[in-house]
């Protein structure tokens, strides 16, 4: 295999070394409460881990994978598959020595890639493969190779309209791969810019079919394709700064999706239509961050939740742009600021926000008021946003997070 060369950028964004490792919990008194459910057994010597878990179903159970990297040309590289309810490990499925590096397997899809009627677990690996595993056992189902290693989630959808759905992938390098449910190669863009953002397939101009949207994040570069590979914008949305985070949301009341980008250096927020139209941007500072768009105050205007290095989580109304609330998450000096996720973690249906903090701590957010009404921490930083799943069967979401040691942290959460 040819050597790694670790992108510039993402070192920016991890911090390496070791700490000591503890947890405790934190009631407010605000009405939330957080409990920790299980912690996994998958700790590593770094302390830059930095992909999030998936959850599904397997007949009668559910369970989390989990892809934990280790120092570099080491053992230590794998796909784990870990028990819902209680976090022990079923199977592990490594990577060869060689490619074992911090993004040693990007964050895992759980589809049907294949239309077989049985979902997979599908993960971009650095060993330049898309690689789909059979759930129950880890066992390599497919291969399709890459040019370099993929950093983002592949994506099923149906894409080109045909009967089957067809699976997207983009490498780290910016190639776009839609390969159809046989394994074969429907066509392939060559973006020639890293990208880190999340690319996403949805229906962002109303013409009745799916597009694909991807930001070219080296480059400040947003592209919008059809399903057959069309640029559907004559030109790029470009921006100053590097992309790093990207997510979809409602701006107005038609049927189309708009796009919400976040960029590194200046730290933009913006949100995008499917015309290439900037509807509006604000400057939050380094290190913007996105991923949960929702109602959650009950308005009938979806709200933007962003964070940034400063330690703050914004609401920012999804019409305009404009500042709902400000909450401080962390006074700490971190590097970079995690999205948070939204979930109904009381079974009331109505949405709140689980935030994580670069300097371990993991807040229940009201979204109507910016409220932190309960605070988990562990003495291990995070990178990314948690992965929301009911995994105990009781009606409302958990949150599964990862932090940088590998381990990953099963919350449930109390009245909010």
């Amino acid at each position: 295999m040819r050597p790694r060369t670790v992108v510039a950028l993402a070192l920016l964004v991890f911090a390496l070394g070791s700490l000591a490792i503890g947890s405790f919990v934190i009631d407010t008194g605000s009405g939330g409460e957080i409990t920790v459910l299980w912690v996994s057994q998958t700790g590593r010597e770094v302390n830059g881990n930095h992909h999030a878990p998936a959850v599904g179903q397997v007949g009668d159970g559910q369970f989390v994978y989990a892809p934990i990297s280790g120092r570099a040309d080491t053992d230590r590289c794998a796909l784990y598959g870990l028990e819902a309810s209680s976090g022990e490990r079923q199977w592990r499925s490594g990577i060869a020595v060689p490619d074992c590096t911090l993004h040693s397997i990007a964050d895992p899809a759980v589809a049907d890639y294949d239309g077989d009627g049985t979902d997979e677990v599908l993960a971009a690996t650095t060993e330049d493969t898309l690689t789909a595993y059979d759930p129950t056992d880890g066992s390599v189902e497919f291969e399709y190779v890459l040019d370099s290693y993929g950093y983002t989630k592949p994506l099923v959808a149906n894409i080109t309209g045909n009967s089957r759905p067809e699976t997207v992938v983009v490498d780290v390098r910016g190639t776009v791969y839609v390969i159809s449910a046989g394994g074969e190669t429907v066509w392939t863009r060559d973006l020639e810019s890293t990208t880190f953002a999340q690319p996403t397939v949805g229906e962002f101009d109303a013409d009745d079919g799916a597009e694909l949207a991807v930001a070219a994040g080296g480059a400040g570069e947003l592209y919008l394709f059809e399903g057959d590979g069309t640029p559907r914008w004559d030109e790029p949305v470009t921006f100053d700064s590097s992309t790093t985070w990207m997510t979809t949301g409602q701006a107005d009341a038609d049927v189309a999706s708009e796009i919400v980008v976040a960029t590194a250096l200046d730290g933009t927020v913006a949100m995008v239509d499917g015309n290439s139209t900037v509807l509006w941007e604000r400057d939050l500072g380094t290190f913007a961050a996105v991923h949960g768009v929702t109602d959650g105050d009950n308005d009938g205007i979806e709200e933007v939740y962003a964070v940034a290095a400063n330690g703050d989580l914004y609401s920012l109304d999804a019409e305009s742009g404009q500042t709902g609330w400000r909450t401080r998450l962390t006074n700490a000096d971190v590097q970079m600021m995690p999205p948070p996720a939204v979930g109904d973690v009381d079974g009331d249906g109505s949405p709140t926000l689980v935030a994580p903090a670069n300097d371990g701590t993991v807040s229940l957010v009201d979204p109507t008021t910016g409220e932190v009404t309960a605070t988990y921490e562990r003495e291990v930083p995070i990178y990314t946003h948690p992965r929301m799943a009911d995994i105990d069967d009781d009606g409302d979401a958990e949150a599964l997070v990862m932090y940088g040691d590998g381990r990953v942290v099963a919350l449930d959460f109390g009245r909010v």
